[in-house]
C-alpha cells in the first residue's frame, strides 16, 4: 500500500505534464500512483500523454469542469492516507515525496508543503503554504468536503487551508524545506484568455467569506 497518491491537473501543454512525471520517475524509485486529471484539453493533448506511456499514471479526461472541480474528482478516487496535489509545471531533481510525507506520520501535521507564502487578501495577512505542492491528510480533506468548487481556479487552496485550520485547530500546517523540487510557475493559467476575470470573480467570493 502506498502512502500517497499524486494528483496532477493539466489543461493543454502536455509537455509540462510529461516532463513533471518523467522527472519524478527518474529521481524517485518508488512508483507512486499518479492521477493526471485533464481539464478539457484538446484531443491532441490527451494523445500526447497516452503516447508518452508514463508508468503508473492514470489519465482522467474531464469536460473542463474547472481546476478545483477536477481536483475534487480525482481526490474522490484516492484511497491512500494522504493526497498530494502537484502542479504540472514542476520538475523533480531528487527524491522528495518520502520527506514530505514523513511529517504526516510523526507529528500532528494534516497538511505539508514545500514553500511558505503570505496571503495578502486576508486582514491581517496569514502565513500559509504555497498551493503548487500540497500533501493533505485524506480523512481531514474529506471531513471539510474537499475544495470549494465555487472557487473555480484561484484561492481554492487558500480556502482549503483556512477551513482545515478552522475545523482542526489542534493540527498543524508544516513546511518541509529544502526539497529537490522546482516550480516554474503559472505556465497553465498564462494560456487562459479569461484569466483576469476568473481571478476577480474568485477573489470576490473568497473575500466575502473570509474578510470580515
Amino acid at each position: 500500500m502506498f502512502d500517497t497518491t499524486l494528483i496532477i491537473p493539466q489543461y493543454n501543454s502536455p509537455e509540462l505534464t510529461i516532463q513533471a512525471v518523467q522527472s519524478l520517475r527518474q529521481h524517485d524509485p518508488t512508483p507512486w500512483p499518479v492521477l493526471v486529471v485533464d481539464n478539457g484539453s484538446s484531443p491532441g493533448t490527451l494523445r500526447a500523454i497516452q503516447t508518452a506511456r508514463l508508468p503508473a499514471v492514470e489519465v482522467i479526461p474531464l469536460a473542463r469542469p474547472g481546476l478545483t472541480a477536477a481536483w475534487n474528482y480525482a481526490a474522490a478516487r484516492c484511497r491512500t492516507p494522504t493526497i498530494l496535489f502537484l502542479n504540472n509545471d514542476t520538475r523533480t531533481l531528487g527524491p522528495w515525496v518520502p520527506t514530505l510525507l514523513t511529517e504526516h506520520g510523526t507529528t500532528r501535521a494534516m497538511l505539508t508543503g514545500v514553500e511558505r507564502r503570505w496571503e495578502p487578501h486576508l486582514d491581517p495577512p496569514v502565513e500559509l503554504l504555497a498551493g503548487w505542492c500540497l500533501a493533505v491528510d485524506r480523512t481531514a480533506f474529506e471531513a471539510v468536503g474537499g475544495f470549494d468548487e465555487s472557487l473555480e481556479l484561484y484561492f481554492s487552496d487558500t480556502d482549503l487551508q483556512l477551513r482545515l485550520t478552522e475545523r482542526f485547530p489542534d493540527r498543524v500546517r508544516t513546511c518541509v524545506q529544502p526539497l529537490p523540487l522546482v516550480h516554474i510557475g503559472h505556465q497553465t493559467t498564462a494560456q487562459l484568455m479569461e484569466r483576469r476575470s476568473n481571478w476577480l470573480r474568485d477573489r470576490h467570493r473568497f473575500r466575502s467569506r473570509w474578510v470580515r
